[in-house]
């Protein structure tokens, strides 16, 4: 049988889940639920439907290494991070409408589907520009090194899908 990673979202909003299908859950998921006062809905997620698993550091450190390469590091969370690994090493589909999410599930070859929404139709990656001096510098830049000001995301290049 095939399943499901499921990102928060997904689970937020208390739609349907897909039948039929193992629907597996990160531990941060499970945090951000808790967070969020859905402690009462996650009891009955995991007592009925969901299982919780966590992703190998191998498939993180890959996650991680790609998000710094398209500059989507510093647009994704850990939890975030967690359900591409853990998509990563069960083979399973995503099941996730947040876009920076399918853009690197895309780099990274992992399977996903939209829950609420179609998705995206092209893959980006990101670069910091200078707000001051226009210098352009790596995703993950704060402020420039040269005259000091903030930077601004801004797409690098657009890859059709």
């Amino acid at each position: 049988m095939k399943g499901f990673v499921l990102d928060t979202s997904v689970l937020y909003y208390g739609k349907d889940l897909p039948a039929g299908y193992e629907l597996v859950i990160s531990p941060g998921v499970v945090r951000e639920l808790e967070r969020e006062g859905m402690a009462q809905r996650l009891e009955l997620l995991l007592a009925t439907r969901v299982r919780v698993s966590s992703p190998s550091k191998r498939s993180l450190a890959r996650v991680e290494a790609e998000a710094r390469t398209t500059g989507d590091s510093t647009r994704l969370s850990e939890t975030d991070k967690e359900i591409l690994a853990l998509a990563m090493d069960l083979g399973y589909q995503l099941l996730t409408d947040d876009y920076s999410i399918q853009n690197l599930a895309t780099m990274l070859g992992v399977p996903y589907r939209g829950f609420d929404q179609k998705g995206i139709t092209k893959v980006l990656e990101w670069e910091a520009r200078c707000t001051g001096c226009g210098k352009v510098l790596g995703p993950e830049a704060k402020e420039c090194d040269i005259c000091g000001s903030p930077t601004k995301m801004r797409r690098k290049k657009v890859l059709r899908r």
